[in-house]
């Protein structure tokens, strides 16, 4: 037992070491961290199951991006996680309703609720339930990824070009 306690005590020290490192000490590219900014934000537009930050933190050492710029961001905006999905509901229904024909948001919004609630065993239920919610959150969620991973992206590199310059 105490062996797995100092190895999670020496992945947190490593943990928060490189995260001293990267952003407080600012030893990476500016464009490196905003890249790692960026993926922070875009990871939490996406269903993680709570795991978003572990997943940009890999994600960046993918990418060869700043690593503790993107968990942290991933960390910092998880408070607005569900602000966010509903964002995702909201785009994918923009962008499906005119492609199921339907005329206004409302509408569309309207048939996806009574399509789940008809009458029918659970399993259907649940089944037409993942259908529509399904394509309409998660094309919202990887439209929202790119706009915003993009725009915070911008943002990050304007302020760490002025905190450069410094």
């Amino acid at each position: 037992m105490k062996k797995h306690f100092l190895k999670w005590e020496e992945i947190k020290k490593r943990f928060y070491s490189t995260i001293e490192n990267q952003i407080v000490e600012m030893k990476e590219k500016p464009y490196k961290v905003a890249l790692g900014c960026a993926l922070g934000i875009a990871i939490n537009f996406i269903p993680t199951l709570g795991i978003g930050f572990i997943l940009a933190f890999l994600l960046a050492t993918l990418f060869r991006v700043n690593r503790a710029s993107a968990a942290a961001t991933s960390l910092l905006t998880g408070p607005l996680v569900p602000l966010m999905y509903a964002l995702n509901f909201f785009i994918g229904g923009l962008i499906l309703t005119p492609a199921t024909g339907k005329e206004s948001l409302l509408e569309f919004i309207i048939y996806q609720y009574s399509t789940i609630l008809k009458l029918g065993s659970l399993k259907e239920k649940i089944a037409m339930s993942l259908e529509f919610f399904g394509e309409t959150f998660i094309l919202g969620a990887f439209v929202n990824a790119a706009i915003f991973g993009t725009a915070f992206y911008f943002f990050a590199a304007h302020i760490l070009k002025k905190y450069y310059k410094k």
